[in-house]
């Protein structure tokens, strides 16, 4: 029987391949400056682009400034994918921008939906979303169905007055640094906070540094506010999260063999029901410094395999703080400072 279903998988497999070929052979490109027109001009009206034209391959990056407040721009790919091939690394695909000199804009509701980012030559982001201000705001964004790959730096930036704002199914795989970072911004005496984040589902894959890091331009004043549910972190090669500042919640997410831990973390976190696995790269789910915080584990899981099998740990915890373990292993499973207690229940 189940041979008979690898022959049936293997001929419709093969007839599907065949079949597609030449449609794949015949598809061609839009040109990108259509589609950079098209874009800017639903932007400027405060509507969303309903992108029918498919594949796009930008020879520029592009930028967009904002210096009125609108509801609800944005851009619908409906599959397509958006490749950026201009050969430099320190442009963004695609910037929307608050620039610091415009005052009292509200950029609300914008929205990126229902495609594939690719870099064919360096680039440095996928999307920049950035209001280097406090006295502007950048906010009810949502970023879904998008899959995100081979920047030289980030998948998504999101940077200073940033907020209130959504990731549902993005996947941010193999870039050069982190898929997502999340960073508090501007100039000294105004720096633009992001806050209010919600992550649902999504991968962060195979990043040169984090899966998603939180960062500031003042020293240990980085984001916390940050909520992320059912995302699967797995093979970046620094920790899936790092979370310098701690974070809100961590619920339902995996982390398999990123680089050190699964979580790295300073002052708080919360994780509820996060699995982690490992065959030696990860042996902590968590390595937290806390500063007089605290941290809960509940009903979470760990795992390890090929050759190590009972070595994983749950956390690695130093400064001074409290830990509580709730149905996440016993105290045998952390390591901790003196001045950590810990409570198991």
């Amino acid at each position: 029987m189940r041979t008979t279903r690898r022959r049936f998988l293997a001929a419709a497999s093969a007839t599907a391949t065949a079949a597609a070929a030449p449609a794949l052979a015949q598809s061609k490109e839009t040109e990108a400056a259509g589609f950079e027109d098209a874009l800017r001009a639903k932007f400027a009206a405060g509507d969303v682009l309903d992108w029918r034209g498919g594949n796009v391959r930008l020879r520029r990056p592009i930028v967009i400034e904002v210096t009125s407040s609108m509801l609800g721009p944005g851009l619908d790919l409906n599959g397509a994918k958006l490749i950026a091939d201009f050969n430099d690394a320190s442009k963004r695909a695609i910037t929307i921008r608050i620039p610091a000199r415009a005052k009292n804009v509200a950029l609300r509701g914008m929205k990126i939906l229902n495609g594939t980012i690719l870099a064919a030559s360096p680039a440095q982001d996928a999307i920049g979303l950035e209001c280097l201000t406090n006295h502007s705001w950048f906010y009810s964004w949502k970023l879904m169905n998008l899959d995100i790959e081979h920047f030289r730096r980030d998948g998504l930036h999101f940077d200073g007055s940033v907020f209130e704002g959504e990731c549902h199914a993005v996947t941010c795989a193999d870039n050069g640094r982190n898929g997502m970072t999340f960073k508090n911004n501007g100039s000294i005496g105004d720096i633009g906070i992001v806050s209010a984040i919600a992550i649902f589902g999504g991968q962060m894959r195979k990043n040169g540094h984090a899966g998603i890091e939180t960062q500031s331009s003042l020293p240990y004043q980085e984001p916390r506010d940050l909520n992320i549910s059912q995302t699967y972190f797995v093979e970046n090669k620094g920790p899936g999260l790092l979370a310098t500042s701690g974070f809100s919640m961590a619920m339902g997410c995996g982390f398999e063999n990123n680089g050190g831990c699964g979580i790295k973390l300073a002052n708080e976190g919360r994780l509820f029901a996060c699995r982690a696995s490992t065959y030696k790269s990860q042996p902590y789910l968590v390595e937290a410094f806390l500063n007089g915080g605290n941290m809960l584990l509940d009903g979470c899981r760990i795992e390890g395999y090929g050759g190590f099998e009972g070595k994983m740990k749950y956390a690695k915890i130093g400064g001074k703080g409290s830990v509580m373990l709730r149905a996440s292993g016993d105290r045998s499973t952390v390591d901790v400072s003196n001045d950590i207690a810990v409570k198991v229940v």
